[in-house]
């Protein structure tokens, strides 16, 4: 009677031993708790791999839980950025740069490279075909910005002045709208707006030639504290995003087509960019070299009350990169 008192009670054991690897191993995967991050984007080209990484789902296989925002412009996303409202963001350099003469702080974690993004459309109908043709005219651009940044070196190429222009300070939609209103001469931007404008306009709008001027950093960021607080969801988001730079290379089409639907912008010139725009991160010594000069070109022109350039090194959180691009990170700390 022991002997199968024990026996029993052994077997109870065994048996609920069983049941409890066979219920662990049957969790779905999908049911563990993600981590919930905040991502900024905007609608620009350069964005698209941020598009496809939450459409296909990139992030949330890295167990993250991203609700995305499409803004304006990335001066935006620096601002929820710094006010609590975005955990991480990939912006142009140029707004980076301009908070970072007024003292505040980042953690730079990649630079996403990419092909031009940067235009100028103008009013063909009012007798524009040059940059020259711009002295005297109306044009808009949004300051400290990109766009700003890629205007002043044009006009320093085409030995014009700002003050040779009449210029507005407007975002990218309101750009669009000026310039389809006839409020506005030229648009200095970025992919979508300008070539939005020139679909709208047709043979009233040109597109002026802009060579040998080469595209800003656009960058992704977070702050200092969040990546202290949070070290392995920097490597998680590049992950994320170097899955769909792989999907955006072998399925461009079909990638392109998912852009346009998170981006909200479905323009065939837009559609023809993409086919050429090549994406990749990377950590280079080049982008030190982008931001050093942006803050002389800030300071030269007194844009800012600041003294002396930041160094940027202090700016570079190497370590998502290292994790999982080893081979693109150049730059020596």
């Amino acid at each position: 009677m022991a002997d199968r008192k024990i026996r029993f009670w052994g077997n109870l054991k065994i048996l609920g031993l069983i049941l409890s690897v066979t219920c662990a191993s049957c969790t779905d995967p999908a049911e563990k708790m993600l981590e919930k991050v905040r991502v900024a984007s905007v609608p620009a080209i350069v964005e698209a791999p941020t598009h496809i990484a939450y459409h296909n789902k990139y992030f949330e296989q890295e167990g993250l839980d991203v609700s995305l925002k499409i803004n304006p412009d990335g001066k935006t996303s620096l601002e929820q950025l710094l006010n609590g409202e975005a955990d991480i963001i990939t912006v142009t350099g140029t707004p980076v740069v301009y908070s970072s003469l007024k003292g505040n702080d980042f953690a730079i974690l990649a630079n996403i490279d990419h092909s031009k993004v940067h235009f100028i459309v103008a009013r063909k109908d009012r007798g524009i075909s040059s940059i020259a043709d711009l002295k005297g005219k109306k044009v808009t651009v949004m300051l400290g910005t990109s766009g700003q940044f890629f205007m002043d070196s044009l006009l320093v190429l085409n030995r014009l002045k700002t003050t040779d222009l009449e210029i507005i300070n407007l975002n990218g939609p309101a750009q669009l709208k000026a310039f389809i209103d006839g409020e506005v001469d030229a648009i200095f931007g970025w992919v979508p707006f300008p070539l939005l404008a020139l679909q709208e306009l047709g043979d009233k709008a040109i597109l002026l030639p802009t060579d040998p001027i080469r595209s800003c950093s656009w960058v992704v960021v977070a702050t200092k504290k969040y990546v202290e607080e949070n070290p392995d969801i920097p490597k998680k988001i590049l992950k994320a995003l170097i899955a769909a730079e792989d999907f955006i290379s072998q399925n461009r089409e079909q990638a392109s087509v998912i852009h346009a639907e998170i981006s909200g912008v479905k323009n065939q010139a837009a559609s023809d960019l993409f086919k050429t725009m090549e994406f990749g991160l990377s950590l280079r010594h080049s982008l030190l070299l982008d931001f050093e000069n942006q803050a002389r070109w800030i300071l030269k022109n007194g844009y800012s009350d600041a003294k002396k350039i930041p160094n940027y090194l202090n700016y570079i959180y190497p370590d998502a990169m290292r994790a999982v691009k080893p081979e693109a990170v150049t730059i020596i700390l």
